[in-house]
């Protein structure tokens, strides 16, 4: 059985860019699983006020 590896990401200060860079990230296919440790209402209105799509799980 391969396993996918998992990357964690920590977007930082929340009203910094780092949520921005987060759901930018998002937006492609990785080689790896991302794994992004921030409260999930901030992620998806950040992805609102940018205007992309963000499918959380």
């Amino acid at each position: 059985m391969v396993k996918t590896q998992r990357v964690v990401i920590t977007p930082g200060e929340p009203a910094g860019i780092g949520p921005d860079l987060v759901v930018q990230l998002a937006q492609r296919e990785w080689p790896v699983e991302l794994v992004v440790c921030a409260d999930a209402t901030l992620l998806t209105d950040r992805a609102a006020m940018l205007g992309l799509p963000l499918t959380l799980r």
